[in-house]
């Protein structure tokens, strides 16, 4: 048989299950974890079930989003399109800009994103931050996928950006331009 006549089929590899994101993320009065958004229908939204964000990010003013946090997530879905945003992101957008945005500032998507679904790995399985690439522990993992949560929470599923979110506010009559992204770093 000739090298035309064979098949040579290549397997591969991509990413490993688990990715560490450098995205939005907050206090939740015990680690610095994700933004809860939710997303239907090309609408990227912030839920409040299972968390205390409303509590710590809308219902005070000024609260930035933190940049890092020591999570891994596994990515569960392909990209999704984000054309504009829900009212309770708007709400939180509205209180972190709180003092300078106008009172009557639209707050429009100007660049559409994509984004990824993601559910939050276990910390005390699946982190490295101590560089071992091993770990002891008297605890059993949380299930054989290494995921945390509860049904409310909907397991931490949430949403990360596959590319970049850019949406305008006008504070003090002049068009501001904001731009939420993820950047990934393999676990």
């Amino acid at each position: 048989m000739t090298s035309v006549g064979r098949a040579y089929f290549v397997r591969k590899e991509g990413i490993t299950s688990f990715v560490k994101p450098e995205s939005p993320v907050y206090d939740d009065n015990t680690n610095n974890v994700l933004f809860p958004f939710s997303y239907s229908n090309q609408v990227l939204d912030i839920t409040y079930a299972g968390n205390p964000f409303k509590e710590n990010m809308v219902d005070v003013n000024n609260q930035d989003p933190n940049s890092e946090s020591d999570l891994s997530v596994r990515i569960i879905s392909g990209p999704s399109l984000v054309t504009s945003l829900g009212n309770n992101f708007k709400d939180y957008i509205r209180s972190w800009r709180s003092g300078t945005i106008d009172a009557d500032s639209p707050i429009e998507v100007v660049v559409a994103a994509e984004v990824l679904r993601v559910q939050e790995g276990s910390f005390n399985n699946i982190s490295a931050n101590n560089g071992d690439s091993w770990k002891i522990s008297t605890s059993r993992p949380s299930g054989e996928n290494y995921i945390t949560g509860t049904p409310t929470n909907k397991y931490n599923t949430t949403y990360i950006f596959k590319t970049p979110l850019t949406f305008s506010v006008v504070e003090g009559g002049v068009t501001q331009y904001i731009t939420f992204r993820t950047m990934l770093d393999q676990e």
